[in-house]
């Protein structure tokens, strides 16, 4: 085992140690698929409980556009939308060298960042940008369902498991909610 941490050589491995390795990458696998579909349903859920159709959750992007609608902020989704598209023209336009290895394309961990603050700058504001928005959704949905501040809280540090409480739990869609 200690040959393949230090080489990332998969021969290396005995019998004993791929079957470890192999075991967990397979609980790790299912254990994933497993919360995902559910993850899938209980969106599914919200979004009938909100009166929409419950196909809309498995469509990317369209899903988020549904989910701000949802939360009466449907207009924050364009200006989301416009963040990301600006960000990622202005990291794309000043990126840092990569390096092509084994595991793909990362960036080269010795490179100067500082010769790049377009780069930079693109991350931070995406960063930024993207945390304000996620705290705001968090903020609106636990509102709509007519949740507290704990509730928002949950949804915010643990959001898998309170999308799957809101999912599956007997909280009510109420838009009027959103207007105190």
């Amino acid at each position: 085992m200690e040959d393949f941490l230090t080489t990332g050589n998969w021969d290396s491995l005995s019998t004993g140690e791929a079957a470890i390795a192999g075991a967990t990458l397979g609980t790790i696998i299912t254990t994933s698929l497993i919360v995902g579909v559910l993850l899938i349903i209980a969106g599914w859920r919200i979004f009938t409980k909100a009166g929409e159709k419950g196909w809309k959750i498995l469509i990317p992007i369209y899903d988020a556009y549904i989910l701000f609608k949802i939360c009466g902020i449907k207009n924050w989704f364009w200006a989301m939308l416009g963040i990301s598209i600006i960000t990622s023209i202005m990291m794309g336009a000043n990126m840092p060298p990569t390096v092509n290895d084994v595991t793909g394309y990362h960036i080269d961990m010795n490179a100067d960042l500082t010769k790049y603050p377009v780069f930079l700058t693109g991350c931070a504001i995406s960063c930024i940008a993207g945390i304000i928005i996620d705290v705001v959704v968090c903020i609106k949905l636990a509102k709509a369902f007519g949740k507290g501040v704990g509730y928002t809280l949950g949804l915010i540090f643990l959001p898998n498991i309170f999308t799957l409480i809101l999912g599956f739990g007997k909280a009510e869609y109420n838009a009027k909610n959103l207007e105190k």
